[in-house]
């Protein structure tokens, strides 16, 4: 737990840093590695990875680590939301849609880190995100 409370701060500088200036892709890939490694997660395989094999990232004992999940769903929102500023469309829809499929594995009674939004949420901002961007 401790480990992805690291991994949440982590995610919530990196967030605020891409909510205020442009920050390099090599930077923004270089804290998201930081924190998907954190939690045992690999960076390159969760942006590789559909749905189906982020799910094998997630449940290595056939069920969903919270910790896990959440992880993967929060690095990935963070790298759609930078690619989005960036301008890349196509590749923030692709990457929003498998963070929103992670979020939505989550249970309510899985205890998240503190300061961030809850899985459902997390679902309806980035289900306003790709209804904004597939306009």
């Amino acid at each position: 737990l401790r480990l992805i409370e690291q991994a949440g701060l982590v995610l919530r500088q990196l967030i605020q840093r891409i909510q205020a200036e442009p920050i390099s892709y090599e930077e923004r890939t270089e804290a998201l590695a930081r924190a998907a490694q954190l939690g045992g997660l690999d960076l390159d395989m969760l942006r590789l990875s559909d749905i189906d094999g982020l799910w094998h990232q997630v449940a290595l004992t056939g069920e969903a680590d919270p910790a896990r999940t959440w992880l993967a769903a929060e690095t990935l929102l963070a790298d759609a939301l930078a690619t989005e500023i960036e301008g890349n469309t196509d590749a923030a829809i692709e990457i929003y849609v498998k963070a929103a499929s992670l979020f939505r594995l989550m249970q309510p009674t899985w205890v998240l880190p503190t300061g961030f939004p809850e899985a459902n949420e997390r679902v309806a901002e980035i289900e306003g995100k790709l209804e904004m961007l597939s306009s």
